[in-house]
């Protein structure tokens, strides 16, 4: 089949307007209409529940519908990435690396890997998606994305495939200047940290919660973010202490800031670069991987 049927009933849906979806495509109505037709005789049930006579999105999906958009995505994505792939197999590395990642962990993701990689293979662009762990899978599976970055722990392992697997503790970012600055110190009690504000991200309260949910009423928190540049935000200003998840190799900028680990309060926790269950990455994410296991 013709898989330019399967991109224009993706922009079917995404308009959820016959007319409007033609234009776009360039196209006319009744054209439109027929590869509509077209497709639910080839799969033998409509696809579409058409309300006629209605301004707007004026259809609907079916189960088989959504089935069907859904696989459709990620159909034209492989073939936009073989295509690539295919052209660019004689010449540099370039094209667009597509990446979902956990809010939490963008920052590092860029400060890490994606600076020194986008140093190496000047020709290559990024699409980095943050969100949650469902925007991080739901982003892999309409093919969005090719590689995501999240908690271990919570990956559906059925569906997807874990590469590569960094571990993670809690630590606590705040302004030397501000906290503690009568002495340096190497550690910090649950006491201590129970009585200072405190900024936390929304990777920290889950690892809290797993860890020391007995505990955690008793925390002074100020301010909960989605990610973790918000909460360290906050630290920078000399408002709060930031609890974080990090790992060993992230850093933290900025003049008198100092990170201290936490490893009585959460352990077990680690970050995985995952992909689909048996999705052939393009070259560029296949570039990255590499990459990313060399300096591992």
């Amino acid at each position: 089949m013709d898989t330019s049927y399967y991109y224009n009933f993706i922009i079917l849906v995404q308009t959820g307007n016959m007319t409007q979806a033609a234009n776009i495509l360039h196209i006319t109505q009744p054209a439109l209409s027929k590869q509509l037709k077209y497709l639910e005789a080839e799969f033998g049930t409509p696809l579409l529940h058409i309300k006629r006579g209605q301004r707007g999105a004026n259809f609907r999906l079916t189960e088989a519908g959504r089935i069907f958009y859904e696989k459709a995505q990620q159909l034209c994505a492989i073939e936009e990435a073989t295509y690539a792939d295919v052209k660019r197999l004689n010449s540099t590395v370039e094209g667009t690396l597509r990446i979902s990642s956990s809010a939490s962990r963008s920052t590092g993701l860029i400060q890490q890997y994606l600076q020194d990689f986008s140093h190496k293979y000047p020709s290559v662009h990024y699409e980095v998606y943050e969100g949650l762990m469902s925007d991080v899978t739901e982003s892999l599976l309409n093919g969005r994305a090719e590689i995501g970055l999240c908690n271990s722990q919570m990956v559906d392992t059925n569906r997807f495939d874990i590469l590569f697997t960094q571990p993670e503790s809690l630590y606590a970012v705040f302004r030397n200047d501000v906290f503690w600055n009568t002495q340096e110190k190497e550690t910090l009690t649950w006491d201590e940290i129970a009585r200072c504000p405190l900024s936390l991200s929304g990777g920290s309260v889950r690892m809290l919660m797993q860890s020391a949910s007995r505990l955690f009423n008793n925390l002074n928190v100020i301010s909960v973010t989605t990610t973790k540049s918000s909460a360290i935000e906050w630290a920078q200003l000399g408002r709060t202490v930031a609890i974080i998840p990090m790992d060993l190799q992230e850093k933290v900028h900025g003049r008198k800031m100092t990170r201290i680990r936490l490893p009585e309060l959460a352990t077990g926790f680690h970050k995985s670069f995952i992909t689909i269950k048996g999705h052939s990455p393009s070259l560029v994410a296949k570039q990255f991987l590499e990459f990313y296991q060399g300096i591992m």
